[in-house]
C-alpha cells in the first residue's frame, strides 16, 4: 500500500514537472494561455469532481455543503490577505533601495505570490482528504486501493499543471517549485497511512473536508479569473 500511495504522490506530478522544465512549444503555448488553464482546471475540480463526490454520499445536505464551500472561499480570502500582506512587509525590506519599482509593479507580484501559496497551502489540505480516500480503499481491498490510486493521478496531473503554473507567474524559481509542490503532494502518504490504521472514522469527516477544499479551490479559480480580465484589458 505504502509504495502504490508514495508513487501515486509521484506520477500526480508529473503534468507540473513537464511544464517547470520543458522547453517545448506546447509548454509555451501553456505558459502563454496559464491563467486560462488554471481557472479551467480548478472550475473542473470544484464542480466536476468535488462537489458531485460529496452529493454522492449524500452525508450531508445541499444548504450545508454551500455554506462549508462559502466558508472555505472566505477562510482562503482571508489567508491570501494575511500572506500577502506578510510578503509586503519582507520585500520592503529587502528592496528598499527599489522603492519606485516596488511602487509600481511590487503590488501585481506580491499579489501572485499571495495567491502561489494560498495554493500550495490549498495543495496540502486537499493531498490530505486524497489520503484518506486512498487509506480507507485500501481497507476495503488491494484493487480497490488501486483503482483510488489510478483515479488519484487521473484528475490530479491536470490539476498539477494549473498550480504549477500558478507559481510561475508569481516568479519562483523552478527549484523552489518544485521542492514546494512535491512536499505537498507527499502530504498524501501520512494522511493514507494514518487513515488506513485508524478505519472508517476519518471518512465520516470527508465530505465536510472536502467541501471546504472546494471553497479553498473556488477563490484559487477566482484569482485566475482576475488574471484573466487584466490581461484582456491590456
Amino acid at each position: 500500500m505504502f509504495f502504490a500511495i508514495l508513487l501515486t504522490a509521484i506520477l500526480s506530478l508529473i503534468g507540473g514537472y513537464f511544464l517547470v522544465l520543458g522547453k517545448g512549444k506546447v509548454v509555451k503555448k501553456i505558459q502563454k494561455f496559464g491563467p486560462v488553464i488554471a481557472f479551467a482546471v480548478l472550475m473542473y475540480a470544484v464542480f466536476g469532481d468535488l462537489i458531485p463526490e460529496i452529493l454522492e454520499e449524500e452525508e450531508l445536505e445541499l444548504k450545508t455543503v454551500i455554506i462549508l464551500v462559502s466558508a472555505g472561499f472566505i477562510v482562503c480570502a482571508i489567508i491570501g490577505k494575511l500572506l500577502g500582506k506578510f510578503h509586503h512587509h519582507n520585500d520592503i525590506h529587502r528592496h528598499n533601495h527599489k522603492k519606485q519599482e516596488i511602487e509600481t509593479h511590487g503590488d501585481k507580484e506580491l499579489k501572485s505570490k499571495a495567491q502561489a501559496y494560498t495554493m500550495l497551502a490549498v495543495d496540502s489540505i486537499h493531498a490530505v482528504a486524497d489520503g484518506i480516500v486512498l487509506g480507507t480503499s485500501f481497507l476495503v481491498s488491494p484493487t480497490t486501493g488501486l483503482s483510488a490510486c489510478l483515479a488519484t493521478v487521473a484528475h490530479e496531473i491536470p490539476q498539477e499543471i494549473g498550480d504549477f503554473s500558478i507559481m510561475q507567474r508569481a516568479r519562483m524559481k523552478t527549484k523552489e517549485i518544485i521542492k514546494l509542490q512535491t512536499i505537498s503532494s507527499l502530504v498524501i502518504v501520512p494522511a493514507a497511512t494514518i487513515a488506513y490504521f485508524v478505519g472508517d472514522s476519518l471518512v465520516e469527516m470527508l465530505p465536510g473536508v472536502l467541501a471546504v477544499v472546494a471553497g479553498f479551490l473556488l477563490y484559487v479559480a477566482f484569482g485566475e479569473l482576475v488574471c484573466i480580465f487584466e490581461s484582456l484589458k491590456k
